[in-house]
């Protein structure tokens, strides 16, 4: 019977017959009953009565019956050999590693892979196999596998596998994608006035992934933690404490947090308010004639949101005996400014189920009372909104807002002198709509092809195109793509047969998503 080989594929396979018998003796090799050549894939040969036949790096084509014939003028005489070429099962070559990647961004997954083709690749989040559609897109390509996710989300952070398979078995892969926020400030550290020798704290509310890291500095030097100094973060507030703070604490302090993904800063203020003092004192021993003039003056040093130096003087004419005594000045002056809002907020654009936060700051001379309205009703704290004012400082939390509460928010501040109002508008994003959709067209090959939709909604509004419900439209020399004035324009140069199809214009903003669908039919 034939002899049976069995090999793996890409290795080399040599098959060999010792050959007797009159010369000349004639070879031939036959795989399958078809004569074998010689060619860059066989090599023959025949020395010192061996027969020898090889192939270098057998493919599983490679698989079959070979026959070996030799011949004389007085006869011949076959035999034959089974060679079995076995496929190699799949085996990554490069593995997915642990990937961190910031919220909004896209990522490009991607792993090589050896073993008998054709391989065929799936990709599973979390063990649930992974479609393709507009977010998830996957290649298999040869030796290499990959998957790109457009727009990650936090729920995008998950566990990924890549299982690869051939005739021949399967391999897979895992690893973890961490999907990170940014830090940013929720509520940023109100501004704070203070007396000497008092405690100050600053606090911030923040978002994003943790853990933070956080620094604190005054103008342009940071500040080391000690015993009049403490700082840090509690769950997802950062805090700066001051002790027994003194004229010298005064200025602009800048909040830095950070995460392994980005960063955020913010600038607040502190005020030490010092008592008025003199500078200069009224000379104790003033000596006049009598019937003479003379001026009595002193300076005061008063720090009232910033300083003054004022100098008050009394002027006596015509001076008499009676006008002898001991003359004081009054050194608790203060100077009352009425309330002006040197900062108000900007419009509110915002998702409904959002938080929303609306400061102002007040110059003036404090205490201040401060009353909000909403379309001309007074506002007080409850489980809807969280009122708050310190300082400069005027501030309300519109808590899981909903499609009541847009409207006109008014903050009005007053004090014994004077007052002032400042006005902000909330508003809930739309989602977008097609104000006019693409339509279905038919063209001959050649001709150009232009698909147009018009849109509104709160900007900013993206736009995708697909093809057939899955593949991504992008730019090329034939296609051309644009989005301006709400007008969202597909355009091929030239029709070819392989355009027809459906052709979906999907738009997405903060609020939602939309999209419509045309059909392109291309005549040949």
């Amino acid at each position: 019977g034939a002899e049976t080989f069995k090999v793996t594929e890409r290795d080399p396979v040599t098959l060999e017959c010792t050959v007797s018998g009159t010369p000349e003796l004639q070879v031939k090799w036959f795989k399958d009953g078809k004569q074998l050549m010689p060619s860059r894939f066989y090599t023959m040969s025949l020395d010192n009565n061996v027969a020898s036949f090889r192939m270098e790096s057998v493919v599983k084509e490679d698989s079959g019956v070979y026959s070996f014939k030799v011949e004389n003028d007085y006869g011949s005489h076959t035999c034959e050999a089974v060679v079995t070429v076995l496929a190699i099962p799949p085996s990554f070559t490069k593995k997915l590693s642990k990937m961190n990647k910031i919220l909004g961004s896209s990522i490009h997954m991607e792993c090589k892979v050896s073993g008998s083709l054709p391989i065929t690749a799936k990709w599973y989040k979390d063990g649930k196999e992974i479609s393709d559609s507009a977010k998830y897109r996957s290649l298999c390509h040869e030796n290499t596998v990959s998957l790109e996710i457009n727009n990650l989300e936090l729920t995008d952070s998950s566990n990924y596998t890549c299982s690869v398979t051939n005739i021949a078995g399967s391999d897979s892969c895992s690893a973890i994608l961490a999907v990170k926020e940014p830090p940013s400030f929720l509520a940023k550290p109100e501004s704070q006035e203070a007396v000497p020798d008092s405690t100050v704290e600053f606090k911030a509310v923040l978002k994003g992934t943790p853990p933070f890291k956080i620094k604190w500095f005054k103008e342009d030097l940071e500040l080391a933690p000690g015993p009049n100094c403490v700082f840090g973060i509690e769950g997802s507030t950062g805090f700066l404490n001051l002790y027994s703070v003194d004229g010298l604490k005064s200025g602009n302090y800048i909040c830095q947090v950070s995460n392994d993904v980005g960063s955020d800063s913010c600038t607040t203020t502190l005020i030490i308010t010092e008592p008025p003092k003199f500078a200069k004192r009224l000379d104790p021993s003033n000596v006049v004639k009598h019937g003479d003039s003379t001026r009595l003056a002193c300076k005061i040093t008063e720090t009232i949101n910033e300083l003054h130096d004022l100098m008050p003087f009394l002027k006596l004419r015509h001076l008499s005996i009676e006008d002898s005594g001991d003359y004081i000045y009054p050194a608790s002056l203060f100077f009352l400014e009425p309330p002006v809002f040197s900062r108000k907020p900007s419009p509110v654009d915002t998702l409904k189920g959002t938080e929303v936060h609306l400061e102002c700051e007040i110059s003036g001379t404090p205490p201040f009372d401060i009353t909000w309205y909403k379309d001309k009703r007074q506002i007080r704290s409850s489980k809807k909104y969280k009122v708050t004012s310190k300082n400069y400082l005027a501030n309300i939390h519109i808590l899981n807002t909903e499609t009541s509460d847009v409207g006109e928010y008014q903050c009005k501040a007053k004090n014994d002198v004077g007052s002032d109002t400042c006005i902000c508008t909330v508003k809930l994003k739309e989602p977008p709509k097609f104000v006019t959709k693409i339509n279905s067209l038919t063209v001959v090959v050649g001709e150009p092809v232009e698909l147009q939709a018009t849109v509104e909604g709160s900007q900013p509004i993206s736009v995708i195109w697909l093809k057939d419900k899955e593949d991504i439209i992008r730019e090329s020399e034939n296609t051309e793509i644009t989005y301006m004035d709400n007008i969202a324009t597909l355009q091929l140069a030239k029709a070819e047969l392989s355009s027809a199809g459906k052709y979906i214009c999907q738009v997405r903003n903060d609020a939602g998503t939309r999209e419509c669908m045309a059909t392109l039919t291309v005549l040949g």
